[in-house]
């Protein structure tokens, strides 16, 4: 199985697909946009309202991993978007982030840490929409959504103690890691580079299942995240924003 659509609603489906086009270097596949016709692909529909985003928004954002993390924000920000300032998080990786014309949240994060850039042409060639990210309180329940209902194997588990809150990482490959410790920071950049789509829950470990926010219906955010079978395509899994939102 993997990762093949996340439909989201949004306010002007037609400035939101220019801005995933011209800005972030995405292409219409014919599914959806992306940057791999085999790989995640965002599809919009028409929503009521911008995204009012919170710290405890059950959904979060979108990953897109890049090669050259500092080349790909100076594209950014000639095209007058705002962008924070790239930087080393911790022992995660080098990332910044931003919001679409939805308000909707966008992680760029270097495949490297920072200073290991690696040499890349434009952004469409060295992206990949990598990363959907969760936010939940109650983690048994989230992972059994992943590891019995879908199935998927849990790849990495990235502590960050002083925010008080922990990542993890799923997957449906068998890839064998580098290191088979999950926490091991040595798998950090390999993870990154993956060509395929990762599921991210991050468990916020002093909220209460009551704290986190359930998108309103009016409002931009995930309706559904279709999965399916590389070899079997008629063989797929459709999670619904109630599923979302753990």
């Amino acid at each position: 199985m993997r990762f093949d659509q996340l439909t989201l609603k949004v306010p002007d489906v037609e400035g939101t697909t220019k801005f995933y086009c011209d800005v972030l270097g995405m292409k219409d596949t014919g599914k959806g946009l992306g940057y791999d016709a085999g790989g995640l692909k965002l599809v919009l529909i028409e929503g009521d309202e911008k995204r009012s985003s919170t710290g405890k928004d059950a959904y979060w954002k979108i990953g897109i991993t890049v090669k050259d993390l500092d080349a790909v924000v100076k594209i950014v920000r000639e095209a007058g978007v705002e962008v924070s300032q790239p930087a080393q998080f911790k022992d995660i990786g080098y990332l910044c982030h931003l919001r679409d014309p939805a308000g909707l949240g966008i992680e760029l994060m270097q495949q490297g840490f920072e200073g290991h850039a690696k040499p890349a042409g434009t952004l469409s060639e060295q992206a990949t929409l990598a990363h959907i990210t969760l936010r939940v309180a109650d983690l048994d329940k989230a992972r059994c959504m992943c590891e019995t209902d879908l199935g998927m194997r849990l790849i990495s588990v990235q502590p960050v103690p002083r925010y008080n809150f922990t990542l993890y990482f799923y997957t449906w490959s068998e890839e064998a890691l580098p290191d088979s410790d999950l926490k091991a920071v040595s798998n950090r950049e390999w993870l990154w580079a993956r060509p395929y789509a990762l599921l991210e829950i991050q468990h916020l470990e002093k909220a209460t299942p009551a704290d986190i926010r359930v998108t309103p219906p009016s409002e931009a955010g995930p309706v559904s995240i279709h999965c399916c079978d590389s070899a079997n395509p008629a063989k797929t899994h459709v999670l619904t924003n109630s599923d979302i939102d753990l």
